[in-house]
């Protein structure tokens, strides 16, 4: 089953199970339903990772064959990058909730784990796009330098950058769409769950 249907599912479970009397029943289900969301998460930050950590020798090798000060800027950029974009993966699924003892912390702490998954998503632009996108366009443009040390533009270049970009707004409107699509729903219903607890 995929991410999309999991949820799907789930939402409409929980929308016919609302009653405060059922309320123990919604939790177990919602335990199950984010533990299987939490496998996904873990097999997406395991792929992104080892690009990541894969990468790294690639760039340092970079540094060695560097044609300019442009593009060793953008191989430092990439390790870099590599090293950051780890860490934000991993910072993302650290909680400060309580450890699970009861109802309410449970939900705090689903609560707080689905709020920083979607504020992740939201924010791919500045710690996943930006940082690899500059690294490329320094990496390619510097390897285009001419004897006085400036990048010339080719056609090449120009369909390359092109195709960069539709790949750069494909991956901002997938993710802005699985932030408000998949993560907010989620949020939604927690938050609910929560009301219904503190009243």
């Amino acid at each position: 089953m995929k991410l999309d249907d999991l949820k799907q599912d789930w939402q409409k479970n929980i929308e016919q199970v609302s009653t405060p009397e059922n309320l123990n029943e919604v939790i177990n289900m919602l335990e199950k339903e984010t533990t299987k969301i939490d496998k996904e998460i873990k097999r997406r930050d395991f792929l992104e990772i080892s690009i990541a950590v894969l990468l790294i020798p690639v760039w340092i090798f970079g540094l060695f064959i560097s044609k300019g000060s442009l593009q060793t800027l953008g191989y430092i950029i990439g390790i870099v990058s590599c090293f950051y974009i780890p860490y934000k993966l991993i910072s993302a699924k650290k909680i400060t909730a309580p450890k699970l003892s009861n109802i309410k912390t449970f939900l705090e702490s689903e609560k707080q784990k689905i709020a920083q998954q979607k504020q992740l998503l939201e924010s791919i632009v500045w710690w996943y796009i930006a940082p690899i996108t500059t690294s490329i366009v320094l990496i390619t443009l510097g390897g285009t330098v001419n004897e006085a040390g400036i990048p010339s533009m080719n056609d090449h270049l120009y369909m390359y950058y092109g195709c960069l970009v539709l790949l750069i707004v494909g991956i901002y409107f997938l993710n802005k769409r699985a932030a408000k699509k998949k993560f907010g729903p989620l949020l939604t219903n927690i938050e609910q769950r929560l009301s219904e607890i503190n009243h």
